[in-house]
C-alpha cells in the first residue's frame, strides 16, 4: 500500500476522534453551556435597563458648491491671464492643499471651533444638562455614585474633578458623541451624534455644524482684510505704473474674495441632509446587543468546558 495512504488514515481518524470528543464534551455539559449563554443574556438585559438609551442625530455634509443655483459662486476669481485662482491653496507641493471642507472635517467640535462653543453660556448648559443647577444658577459636581467614587479617588492622589466647563471639555465631550463616516466612496461625509434628549441632538449636532462654519468664514474675511490693508498701505508708498497696476489688480481681487465671503451661504460644507434623528431612542439596540452577549456567553461556556476537560486529562 503506498506511503501516502497510510499517512493520512490516521490524521482523519485523529480528526474525527477530535470532534467526536468536542460534541460529546458539549453533550456532557450542556447544562453548562446553556448556564453560560442565559447567563450572558441576563447580564446584556440589565445593562439595558441600567444603561440611558440615547437618540443618534444625523447630517450629510459636502464640499460648498461653486457653480449651480443653490450655490455660493467662485469666491476667488481668476485674474486675465491667469490659469490657476488667485490663493486657491496654501504654497507648496500638491498633496500640500488643505481646502476649507478638509479644514471643516478637521476642525469639527474641536479647536478653535470648541473655543467659540465655550463661549455660549447657552450651549454649555445643555451640553452639560448634568452640571447645571438651575435653581442655584451655577454649576456643581454631578450627582450620582460613579461621579462620587471619581472624586474620591482623584481626591486620594491630590486632584480634583472639574466643575465648570472650558473649551477642552467641550472638545473632549464632543469627540466622544461626535463620529464622522465617509458615505461611500465620494467626499460626502456623515457626520452623528447620541444624546439622551432627541430635541438636544439636534440642536447640539445644528450648533456644532454651524459654529465650525462659522469659525472658517472669520479666519477667511481676517485674512482677506488683513491682504486689503497691506496692499492699500503698498499702493501709497509705489511710485511706479506698472507696479501700482499689478497692486491694483491684487486689490480688486481681494476686495472681491471679500464681498463673497459675506455672502450669507454656507462657507465651508453645504449641508445635504439636515440634522435628523429617529422618534424612538436608537443607542444601545437591543436586537444586536442580546444575541451578541448570547455568542459571548455561549463561546465562554465552551471554553469552560475545554479546558476543563483538558485539565482532567493532565491529571489523569
Amino acid at each position: 500500500m503506498p506511503d501516502g495512504t497510510m499517512t493520512t488514515r490516521p490524521s482523519v481518524a485523529r480528526g474525527r476522534s477530535g470532534f467526536r470528543d468536542l460534541v460529546e464534551t458539549a453533550r456532557a455539559g450542556w447544562r453548562t453551556l446553556l448556564g453560560a449563554t442565559l447567563g450572558a443574556v441576563a447580564l446584556a438585559v440589565a445593562a439595558l435597563w441600567l444603561v440611558p438609551p440615547e437618540h443618534t442625530a444625523v447630517m450629510i455634509v459636502g464640499p460648498t458648491a461653486r457653480v449651480g443655483s443653490a450655490a455660493m459662486g467662485a469666491r476667488v476669481p481668476v485674474m486675465a491671464g491667469r490659469e490657476t485662482p488667485l490663493g486657491a491653496a496654501e504654497p507648496g507641493a500638491g498633496d500640500e492643499s488643505l481646502s476649507d471642507y478638509a479644514r471643516y472635517l478637521e476642525l469639527f467640535g474641536g479647536g478653535a471651533a470648541a473655543d467659540r462653543l465655550a463661549a455660549d453660556p447657552a450651549f454649555l448648559r445643555v451640553l452639560f444638562a448634568e452640571r447645571w443647577d438651575a435653581e442655584a444658577g451655577g454649576w456643581r459636581p454631578p450627582p450620582g455614585l460613579a461621579p462620587t467614587l471619581k472624586r474620591l479617588l482623584l481626591a486620594l492622589v491630590g486632584r480634583q474633578d472639574w466643575v465648570e466647563p472650558d473649551a477642552e471639555r467641550v472638545a473632549r465631550t464632543l469627540r466622544d458623541r461626535l463620529a464622522i463616516d465617509m458615505v461611500r466612496t465620494g467626499p460626502m461625509r456623515r457626520i452623528s451624534l447620541r444624546h439622551r434628549d432627541r430635541a438636544t441632538a439636534l440642536d447640539l449636532l445644528g450648533r456644532v455644524a454651524a459654529a465650525t462654519d462659522a469659525h472658517l468664514r472669520a479666519e477667511a474675511s481676517r485674512r482677506s482684510v488683513a491682504q486689503i490693508a497691506h496692499i492699500k498701505a503698498r499702493l501709497a508708498s509705489v511710485a511706479v505704473m506698472e507696479h501700482r497696476r499689478a497692486l491694483s489688480d491684487l486689490l480688486s481681487d481681494q476686495e472681491r474674495v471679500a464681498m463673497m465671503i459675506e455672502v450669507d451661504l454656507p462657507f465651508a460644507a453645504d449641508v445635504i441632509q439636515a440634522p435628523t434623528a429617529s422618534a424612538l431612542p436608537d443607542w444601545p439596540n437591543p436586537a444586536v446587543v442580546t444575541p451578541l452577549a448570547g455568542l459571548v456567553g455561549l463561546l465562554a461556556g465552551a471554553f469552560a468546558l475545554s479546558a476543563r476537560a483538558a485539565w482532567r486529562e493532565g491529571g489523569a
